[in-house]
């Protein structure tokens, strides 16, 4: 599996590997000297059942937790822009996704480390079984990274998932594209071990979602703010109802299509048929327009990024009982924007949010208005208030909603 700076662009594709979820046992090495004997046939399963040729060879090495931390460690800092997780830590404390107290960058590593059960490095070109992993999990796992291994040799997984986009949700977008196609020829590999009929012909894979889901409670426990626990979930369990989509569209060659084609936001995914229109139904903000009024001339720009549909439905679903309200303020997203500037150590932070009708941004006013009030002791709407040490003001305007909060750097 992959995922992105922080949780949507850091550039790993590992697989997930959850307690609870029943997986098939295929026959497996005894000692983890066998291991890599398990890929050469893993390989050859993945091309046959995801029908994409072996352009090469993928070599196979074995790692302990300690040269796999080493690795989650040296990718952060040198895949990721400097400063990357510091600002996007806080764009998501500030905006409420995550709490204020938890500590962002090693609750990344720690998250990973935990549950990471192999990984395909694309700028290397090799598979890394992970030594402390059951032998009877290993050809699943092995099945999965090892069709990274074909898309990359046939898209460029290192281009297409390049963490320097300033755009988390295509990013995250693209990561449910590669990993639902991972995890679908996953699960074909276990049915077919199983006797089972093929993944395609059913008419949803609601019950494969359902087993990633029941296994949160494994994910680092209570420590992982669970909008993040689902931000990992989401490319293997939104991405897996996406390909499976696709596949009852056209088969792999629709999915290779789309490949070709990536998706350009997790509402696409979300809304698999929002995918085909021709022209993205989203607003895209120009610099200017993200500053608006609110910054001036003098403050820098650090940091930029696009939230999207989905990480508006966590954040959201962070302060409602029924996630389904959270969903449905969410539906309505057409196109977001977040910025933070600085000068002379002042901090502004601007997120503009826009809707596709006035209903729908009234709907999205009232949900953040609720989550505002859990986080403000007296929160009026519409007022500047504080926040802690910042200044606070959310307003909206049509089909548009912006934040803007002021602080010190």
């Amino acid at each position: 599996m992959r995922v992105w700076v922080g949780l949507r662009r850091l550039p790993i594709f590992w697989v997930l590997v959850m307690g609870g979820q029943a997986w098939p046992l295929a026959a497996a090495a005894e000692a983890p000297s066998d291991y890599c004997e398990i890929a050469k046939n893993a390989i050859k399963e993945a091309s046959l059942i995801r029908e994409l040729a072996v352009k090469r060879s993928v070599p196979c090495l074995v790692h302990d937790k300690g040269a796999v931390r080493d690795y989650l460690v040296q990718t952060i800092d040198t895949k990721l822009p400097k400063n990357k997780l510091k600002w996007e830590g806080l764009s998501y404390k500030l905006i409420g996704l995550v709490p204020d107290e938890f500590n962002y960058e090693q609750g990344l590593l720690d998250l990973y480390l935990n549950q990471i059960g192999g990984y395909y490095d694309p700028e290397k070109k090799h598979f890394i079984m992970a030594a402390w992993m059951p032998a009877m999990l290993q050809t699943t796992v092995a099945v999965h990274e090892l069709t990274h291994g074909l898309q990359d040799q046939h898209f460029n997984l290192e281009r297409m998932m390049d963490p320097k986009i300033e755009n988390g949700d295509l990013l995250l977008a693209r990561s449910a594209l590669v990993e639902g196609d991972a995890n679908f020829v996953m699960l074909e590999q276990a049915r077919k071990q199983a006797g089972q009929g093929t993944l395609r012909a059913e008419p949803n894979v609601d019950a494969f979602v359902m087993q990633n889901i029941l296994g949160l409670s494994l994910m680092g426990g209570s420590a992982i703010p669970n909008s993040l626990q689902m931000m990992v979930l989401f490319p293997y369990t939104s991405g897996l109802r996406f390909v499976h989509y696709l596949i009852r569209q056209g088969g792999y060659s629709k999915v290779n299509a789309v490949f070709k084609k990536p998706p350009r936001s997790t509402e696409e995914i979300l809304h698999p048929e929002k995918y085909d229109v021709a022209m993205a139904d989203f607003k895209e903000y120009s610099q200017a327009e993200l500053r608006g009024t609110e910054v001036p001339s003098e403050y820098q720009q650090v940091y930029v990024d696009t939230m999207g549909e989905f990480l508006i439905s966590s954040l959201l679903g962070n302060f409602e009982t029924d996630k389904r309200i959270s969903a449905l303020a969410a539906a309505g997203w057409g196109g977001d924007r977040l910025g933070i500037f600085e000068d002379s150590g002042k901090r502004i932070m601007v997120w503009r949010t826009n809707w596709d009708t006035p209903e729908d941004a009234a709907e999205f006013e009232k949900s953040f208005q609720h989550s505002l009030s859990k986080r403000i002791s007296g929160y009026q709407p519409g007022a500047e208030q504080s926040l802690g040490s910042n200044r606070i003001k959310f307003i909206t305007s049509g089909k548009e909603a912006t934040l803007v909060i002021r602080g010190e750097g």
